[in-house]
């Protein structure tokens, strides 16, 4: 499948976010984010498959206050269970899910998301891979759809409820189409050509969009992962980058200790530029 580009550059006014639901208590002796601890900021954890865009998901998540961590889509069940995730996002991706050896989740992935009430959310690969694993269908599209293009949802449903508007520009990349849903699941958007582009299985807490939300091209996509993460998910928004800053300080200050002496190789790089202020941070005060 081509991957088509565009160009990011420009960003969209900040979003407030809805009052959350009411959160699942942590697992015990689950990591914490940074910042975080037993009962710090919820983690939303993005399977990555290889989209160009998966790096933005991550950043959207925490542009709207909630801590998010990447890993690579062939992270074993053990590796996302250690982050005590209270999202799961499943990212795009330019392979084909209903080919031999195209990337996948682990076996025991939705039995667990099922069972501990983790919600999931696919994005245009990840929404195949949940169709395709979970008993639907995915097979080449008789016309692929790329750029940007109107798409058309129902507002009785859990992903647009919010919604007043029944269409909305998005952005599209997929050259694949799910022909069958798995059992349990709706339709609640389609294209102009007819592909399904939403989907969702709110018993399940399970939900996939064939489109980019993270993109600005996508007109609400910001709003419907708003929507997701705090309405339907119920995560809080308690996360930002100054706790970051302070785990790390916190770090070097007992790693050093008030008598050791530093060394700081500093290259100019925004890397070593980091390590370097977090040093003069720690030791200037």
């Amino acid at each position: 499948r081509v991957r088509s580009g565009v160009p990011l550059s420009h960003t969209t006014p900040p979003l407030v976010p809805m009052a959350p639901a009411a959160k699942k208590a942590k697992t015990d002796g689950a990591a914490a984010p940074p910042g975080g601890g037993a009962t710090g900021p919820d983690t939303v954890v993005v399977l990555d498959y290889g989209s160009q865009y998966t790096q933005l998901i991550t950043r959207r998540v925490r542009e709207l206050g909630v801590y998010s961590v990447l890993l690579p889509g062939d992270a074993s069940m053990e590796r996302i269970t250690g982050l005590n995730p209270s999202v799961v996002i499943l990212s795009g991706g330019p392979n084909s899910v209903h080919l031999a050896g195209a990337p996948t989740v682990p076996p025991t992935f939705f039995t667990y998301c099922e069972a501990n009430k983790i919600p999931v959310l696919g994005i245009c690969y990840g929404m195949q891979l949940i169709v395709q694993m979970l008993g639907g269908e995915v097979k080449p599209a008789d016309v692929a759809e790329y750029g940007r293009m109107p798409v058309h949802t129902e507002n009785d449903s859990t992903l647009y409820g919010q919604e007043m508007d029944k269409s909305q520009q998005v952005w599209m990349s997929h050259g694949d189409e799910a022909v069958k849903l798995p059992d349990g699941f709706r339709c609640v958007g389609k294209s102009d050509a007819g592909a399904v582009v939403a989907i969702e299985d709110p018993a399940r807490n399970i939900y996939g969009l064939q489109y980019h939300p993270e993109v600005t091209h996508s007109e609400r996509g910001k709003d419907t992962l708003r929507h997701f993460l705090f309405n339907i998910a119920g995560v809080g928004a308690g996360w930002s980058m100054q706790n970051v800053l302070e785990e790390q300080i916190a770090i070097v200050k007992e790693k050093v200790g008030p008598t050791a002496h530093v060394i700081c190789a500093l290259s100019g790089g925004v890397d070593s530029a980091v390590a370097a202020t977090l040093v003069h941070k720690v030791w200037s005060t």
